[in-house]
């Protein structure tokens, strides 16, 4: 290490130490004395810089840190926001269904207030003895349009018990609301589309069950028809003693996009059930009725509810001032048929005699047993021109007529008999009426039988005719060989 007390005298190799005067000219002297201080001052700078440096450098691990710091509280701000964005728009979603799932409740309770309201009044008329069957249609369609508020409304039915006319294997529209020329699907075959599929397996469908191959046991099942709206399929059936009876099939077309009530299946099923219980007692009563007021050997109406009816008419055209003809026969030597053949054979008869009765009536004609094997038409709006020639289209086609055994008879087939008078000619009410037509029937007898005679009335003085035309009672008697 350099010291100055090693630093050589001057050049004459004296040492000033003690000199007074070293110390103020002597240039290795000053020089000396400075050097310490200047490395001095160098270490202060240096400090100084690592001093500025470190300040620096803190600095920047600050600024660092906090940037640092200041991203991470952004990114957990921007995380935040996002949550409570999403989460806000859950919240917004929720809100949206609750509004909805309330503003179904809130239809669907209206839904089923209105039917609560509604039930008891459509069960009231469907339950009415006096319902007729056209009537039930209406009843129905309103209790469906209240509760689905449907675009289309279809009611097919079988055909009516005894109709032998129409198949039992195909259905036939009867009402329906909503639909344009029903031309083209007036009648559907039982498992014909998806209507007759619904008749023939009987089981509710709504529109989206068609997609359910195990609904259909794996068959796909076509429409019926382009103008057809089929969301809601339900069968009319009664259960009974013979099982599942199918009275017809309801078709409901509900609006694009429309709310459904939530057990739309349960309220479908109660409109058909109701439905059927109505068709039922409808055709139970009526039933009843015809079994009440028609004869149960013939089918013809029984003389009780003739007469009803024959009053009826009779008020009816002294009202509109039109006439009534009353045409009264009875059997030639039915008493003799009985005894030759038997009475069953005689029954045959009189059913055979009533069916030919009743295909040579008009439309509005009355036809009855009227007590044995007498017989009684009454035609309205006919004079007795009109009432005559009826009469005798009916005596010959009986009189020609193959019946069994006829070539036994006295005239070598079934004949007739019979009389004819006319309202307001003949008689002013239905009991001068079939009194003065029953005493033609007689003078029938009397001139030959197998005839029809009009009611020619009393000539003043005409004794034999005042004897002829006595009164005859009839009825429901035995059987007499007239």
């Amino acid at each position: 290490m350099f010291r100055p007390q090693d630093v050589p005298d001057g050049p004459s190799g004296s040492s000033h130490a003690g000199d007074p005067k070293g110390s103020e000219t002597p240039a290795g002297g000053s020089a000396a004395r400075i050097l310490p201080r200047s490395q001095g001052g160098c270490g202060t700078v240096t400090q100084q810089l690592i001093s500025i440096l470190f300040v620096v450098g803190g600095c920047a691990v600050g600024v660092f840190l906090g940037y640092q710091w200041a991203r991470r509280g952004l990114d957990a701000l921007q995380s935040e926001l996002s949550r409570l964005s999403m989460q806000l728009e859950r919240s917004d979603v929720a809100t949206r269904e609750q509004m909805r799932v309330i503003g179904r409740m809130q239809g669907e309770q209206a839904t089923v207030a209105g039917v609560i309201r509604q039930l008891p009044d459509v069960v009231r008329d469907l339950n009415r003895s006096d319902l007729e069957s056209q009537a039930i249609p209406s009843l129905l369609f309103s209790m469906t349009q209240d509760i689905f508020q449907p675009e289309q409304i279809l009611l097919y039915l079988v055909r009516n018990p005894g109709d032998d006319e129409e198949p039992a294997d195909e259905l036939y529209l009867r009402h329906h609301r909503g639909l344009g020329d029903p031309a083209a699907v007036r009648r559907v075959r039982v498992g014909e589309g998806k209507i007759g599929w619904v008749a023939e397996h009987k089981v509710e469908m709504l529109a989206e069950d068609w997609g359910n191959q195990t609904r259909t046991e794996g068959r796909f099942v076509s429409e019926n028809h382009p103008a057809l709206r089929l969301d809601m399929i339900g069968p009319l059936v009664h259960y009974g003693d013979a099982g599942a009876v199918l009275l017809g099939v309801l078709c409901v077309g509900l609006p694009r996009g429309a709310t459904r009530p939530r057990d739309e299946k349960r309220l479908l099923q109660l409109i058909t059930g109701l439905g059927s219980i109505a068709l039922m007692n409808s055709r139970r009563v009526a039933e009843l009725r015809a079994k009440a007021n028609h004869d149960g050997l013939t089918g013809l109406l029984n003389k009780r509810h003739f007469m009803e009816e024959l009053g009826k008419l009779i008020h009816k055209a002294e009202i509109e001032n039109q006439p009534v003809g009353i045409f009264i026969f009875d059997i030639d030597h039915f008493k003799k048929y009985n005894d030759t053949n038997g009475h069953l054979q005689g029954d045959d008869l009189l059913k055979t005699m009533a069916k030919l009765v009743t295909r040579n009536l008009k439309g509005g004609d009355l036809a009855s047993r009227y007590g044995g094997e007498e017989f009684l038409i009454a035609m309205p709006q006919t004079d007795k021109s009109g009432a005559l020639a009826a009469a005798q289209r009916i005596q010959e086609a009986i009189a020609s007529h193959p019946f069994p055994q006829r070539e036994r008879q006295p005239l070598g087939k079934v004949t007739i008999s019979g009389g004819v008078a006319v309202f307001p000619a003949d008689g002013i009410d239905s009991g001068d009426l079939i009194r003065r037509a029953d005493r033609s029937l007689y003078d029938a007898k009397r001139s030959g039988r197998n005839r029809v005679l009009p009611y020619r009335g009393v000539e003043i003085g005409d004794t034999a005719s005042i004897q002829g035309s006595q009164p005859v009672a009839t009825g429901a008697g035995p059987a007499t060989d007239r």
